[in-house]
């Protein structure tokens, strides 16, 4: 098949993830990355879109590891490709068992980092700035991050009117722009309040006027964890996986801790029953006297 209309199928794909499925700018670029990856395979392969079989998925997974990609960017990979081949039969281009052949690869999950409360606290008394107003909007950052669970990127994005003062919600717009109600302590809104005040559109932006950038909010986590004096490097995952691990140790229904983080599925979720196990194992082991 020629290149032209392999980037044609790969355009009108993209168009149709856009248009039908309302899925965010990140994951398109994901998706528009997997299937040029997948064509420049067929194409140095010979391999007719069409008459894919299992031997060339397995000869396409085995491209993708010598190539340095790990089982779950291998995972992903086929993922989109399995999403490709749905479109195609949906509109009638690929007969319908080429689906039998995907399997994706095993992905061994690994078990999120967490921190405890003290560390969390820590973090936000000693967060670092060279001025009172870097030192407030920090705080309010990782205070938002280690209280509310949200992504780095729905904390870049938020406006200011999607913060509710009053009742101590914020209106978040996560992945494939499903929007939820989160909310936050008492504690943190005097300098959400501030941050407020002090900008435009965004509640967090740069001198500029322009939404602060995802590296932007890395760095201010992870310095505040040098500077706070943490034998861990810091990251601002850290701070969601420690806000789900609490809540369920809490007693949190997981169902509404899932619809707190955003997660599509249950089984995302569920990955913080065994952070929540093993750090309870830790703890009795640290302080019972035969643990």
């Amino acid at each position: 098949m020629k290149t032209e209309i392999l980037n044609q199928i790969k355009e009108n794909f993209l168009i149709y993830l856009s248009v039908e499925k309302n899925l965010s700018t990140n994951t398109l670029i994901s998706y528009r990355n997997d299937i040029e990856r997948f064509f420049r395979f067929l194409i140095l392969k010979n391999i007719p879109l069409k008459y894919v079989r299992g031997k060339n998925l397995i000869d396409y997974m085995m491209f993708l590891k010598k190539k340095g990609l790990s089982s779950s960017s291998i995972s992903r990979n086929i993922s989109s490709v399995r999403g490709l081949y749905r479109y195609l039969i949906s509109k009638g281009d690929v007969n319908p068992s080429i689906l039998n052949l995907f399997e994706s690869p095993k992905i061994e999950r690994k078990i999120p980092e967490i921190l405890n409360k003290q560390t969390i606290d820590k973090l936000i008394s000693t967060t670092n700035a060279k001025n009172n107003h870097k030192k407030i909007r920090n705080i309010a950052i990782i205070g938002l991050l280690a209280t509310t669970g949200m992504r780095i990127s729905e904390l870049t994005s938020l406006k200011k009117d999607d913060i509710n003062l009053t009742e101590n919600w914020i209106r978040v717009i996560g992945k494939g722009n499903r929007e939820r109600i989160v909310f936050f302590p008492e504690e943190i809104k005097p300098f959400l309040s501030y941050c407020i005040s002090q900008n435009e559109g965004f509640l967090f932006e740069t001198r500029k006027g322009k939404p602060m950038t995802r590296q932007n909010v890395w760095k201010i986590v992870h310095n505040s964890g040098k500077t706070a004096g943490l034998n861990v490097s810091i990251k601002p995952h850290m701070l969601r996986h420690t806000f789900a691990t609490l809540l369920l140790e809490s007693g949190m229904d997981i169902r509404i801790i899932q619809e707190l983080l955003g997660h599509k599925s249950i089984s995302t979720t569920k990955i913080y029953a065994q952070v929540s196990k093993r750090h309870l194992k830790n703890v009795h082991k640290m302080f019972h006297p035969r643990g």
